[in-house]
């Protein structure tokens, strides 16, 4: 993988040393090269993890028809059967890297050729005679891209922190919206600061200063749902094997993640399946309620492979999540992305890739609110059993759910059913009490819940034109899972943000389009058998694994909260909350501070509430602070350049 970054001057010339600052703050992305561009309008920057042709595969590339100039940030793991029939066409190649074959690709078909791609990418495309610039990312969004647009320039970079060299000021809408427990999907907690939407083409016109953007490989939701049973498991079997196959092909060691449940020890048994040797890596806590290491072991016994562990405990936690948030760029209410960081540092000890489990819950129906709501349609028909169901179900789900949440109001409810054809969407139902909310802003939680639903809505829309009130709601639950959840937490907290801080490269086989094509047509009563989630997965592991790995539970990627409570860490935390304290203002300072005042123990009503308050203005602190003010982790022997003379001597693409 790599870090891009790209600028286009409206009003003013480029000037070199403009280059300097993504170099500095991207380097952890590519520590092995990078390169640029630079016209009088345009600059390009490119620095390299190499991973596919590792001698010839530098960039900025240029296109076959010498119109494109081109980055790219990411894997095209079917590149050699395009690049054939490209050459096949007349279209001739410079290098062997995956990388020149998306451009070429573009060059010669424009937007459809994006469409079923088998890839985790983000490009950056640059047309200097007709002063364009084409920029996009797959559709699931693994690949990072953001943007800041304003009358005198357009920037582009693989993170935030590279896109404005000044001090980070925070976007009051974007963190009043997460403080109500849900996400904006254009918007990032940096003002004036957004993501480029998956599975669009971005068409910039440098002399016209205009912005727009097309879908170009939507989401296969509303699919006619044919699939059942042992077709089902096998067409899944069979998709997934070949996934794995794909990202395998590298010209340096691929890993694998073994956190102990289904998803990633099946990724790491196929790969053992086709013949490789994968070593595994695994966190695990000093709180026996959180460590997954010894099932993690038994399956890596299982398999033959070597196994490495790492252990966040109360010495590394503080250290390790900073850097998290760092990397995450975004407010958190948990410390999940510690432990994700700190894996991401062992296997990068070792590796430069590793395969990961993300995307299986949002396609194979792994989360808790779909047995929910099986239960809830249930109870419709068996009013006395149903009821009995659902209390024993919430028995054991308790202590993950937070006492300040009612997404399920009637006022809540009606605005969601109006915005999203009379359903109300499971992943909205964790929205915070009206009370709460009105209490630490001061705003009206209605009206935030309205624009953010009517944004929502207009983006569901684009995604997936053929949606209505027939629309089944399991497709409707999985588009919110796919582009809320996944995209913005887990793709970017416990995916690729906290892998490249490490300049580690995480492949997701659970996201290609094969396997994605294969689950949007299984029926749901084969996802969830009864009350069982993940049944398709859950077979394939049982002829993989003994019994008690292949049906074990879900058990969530969840770090121990107590660390963050450790005596030791009490003045780092009060010194990032006043931080956060003199960056917003715009929220009721007096009553935040007299909730992380008020005592409270575990137990109590108010404490999920205060915790998920203190944690989430910690994180804001951080981002205030650390975002620009240094560079992240510098990888050994990497030299940033301070002076356009350093910069001059590396690979430059002549304009």
């Amino acid at each position: 993988m790599c870090g891009v970054w790209a600028r286009a001057n409206i009003k003013k010339s480029l000037a070199l040393d403009e280059l300097l600052f993504p170099v500095k703050m991207l380097n952890h992305r590519g520590p092995d090269s990078y390169g640029w561009f630079a016209d009088q309008k345009v600059g390009l920057v490119h620095t390299r993890l190499s991973i596919i042709d590792l001698g010839g595969g530098a960039q900025p590339l240029q296109s076959f028809d010498q119109g494109l100039i081109g980055i790219v940030n990411g894997e095209l793991y079917d590149y050699q059967e395009h690049r054939n029939r490209l050459i096949s066409k007349g279209v001739h190649f410079q290098t062997q890297s995956d990388s020149e074959v998306l451009l070429n690709l573009f060059a010669r078909e424009g937007a459809s050729a994006l469409r079923g791609l088998s890839g985790e990418w983000a490009f950056i495309f640059y047309h200097p005679k007709e002063q364009k610039i084409f920029f996009a990312r797959d559709p699931h969004g693994v690949k990072p891209l953001f943007y800041h647009w304003d009358q005198d320039s357009l920037t582009l970079s693989s993170e935030v922190k590279a896109l404005k060299n000044e001090k980070p000021v925070l976007s009051e809408d974007y963190v009043k919206t997460f403080l109500a427990r849900t996400l904006m999907p254009k918007g990032t907690a940096i003002d004036q600061c957004f993501h480029v939407l998956p599975g669009r083409l971005y068409t910039f016109d440098i002399k016209q200063n205009k912005l727009s953007s097309k879908i170009v490989d939507p989401l296969p939701l509303g699919c006619h749902r044919v699939l059942k049973g042992e077709e089902a498991i096998e067409a899944t079997y069979d998709a997934l094997r070949n996934s794995v196959k794909r990202r395998l092909v590298a010209d340096v060691e691929v890993g694998c993640y073994l956190s102990g449940g289904v998803d990633s020890a099946l990724i790491t048994a196929l790969a053992v399946e086709l013949g490789a040797k994968p070593k595994a890596f695994t966190v695990g806590f000093a709180d026996r309620d959180f460590d997954e290491q010894g099932i993690a072991v038994k399956i890596a016994q299982h398999l033959g492979i070597p196994h490495y562990a790492c252990q966040l405990n109360g010495k590394n936690f503080l250290p390790s999540l900073i850097r998290s948030i760092v990397a995450f760029e975004n407010p958190i209410t948990n410390p999940h992305g510690a432990a994700k960081n700190l894996l991401s540092q062992l296997a990068s000890e070792q590796v430069k890739v590793v395969l990961s489990g993300e995307g299986a819950d949002e396609w194979f129906g792994g989360y808790a609110y779909l047995r929910i709501q099986k239960i809830i349609n249930f109870s419709q028909r068996h009013p006395q059993l149903g009821r009995q169901l659902l209390h024993k179900f919430m028995e054991q789900e308790k202590g993950r759910s937070m006492n300040h949440l009612d997404g399920r109001s009637q006022i809540n409810r009606e605005l969601f059913e109006k915005y999203f054809y009379g359903y109300q969407p499971a992943v909205l139902g964790r929205v915070i009490k009206h009370r709460a909310y009105e209490y630490l802003t001061g705003d009206s939680l209605a009206q935030r819940l309205g624009s953010m639903s009517k944004e929502l809505s207009e983006m569901l829309q684009e995604d997936w034109p053929e949606v209505n009130h027939q629309s089944s709601a399991w497709d409707l639950n999985a588009w919110f899972g796919l582009r809320v959840d996944l995209l913005h937490y887990i793709l970017a907290n416990v995916g690729d943000r906290q892998e490249m801080s490490h300049s580690l490269e995480g492949r997701t086989p659970f996201l290609d389009p094969e396997v994605i094509n294969v689950a949007a047509r299984i029926q749901e009563k084969t996802h969830m058998k009864g009350l069982t989630e993940k049944y398709v997965l859950k077979k394939i592991a049982g002829k993989l694994f003994p019994r008690e790995i292949a049906e074990r539970s879900k058990h969530p990627f969840f770090a121990p909260l107590k660390y963050f409570y450790l005596r030791g860490n009490q003045e780092s935390i009060k010194h990032y909350i006043e931080t956060a304290r003199e960056a917003t203002p715009w929220l009721a300072w007096n009553h935040v501070e007299r909730l992380l005042g008020h005592p409270q123990s575990i137990e109590s009503a108010l404490f999920s509430l205060q915790n998920s308050t203190r944690i989430l203005l910690f994180s804001l602190g951080v981002l205030v602070e650390h975002l620009r003010a240094d560079p992240p982790l510098i990888p050994r022997g990497f030299h940033i350049p301070t002076t356009v003379e350093e910069i001059l001597p590396y690979r430059r693409l002549e304009s």
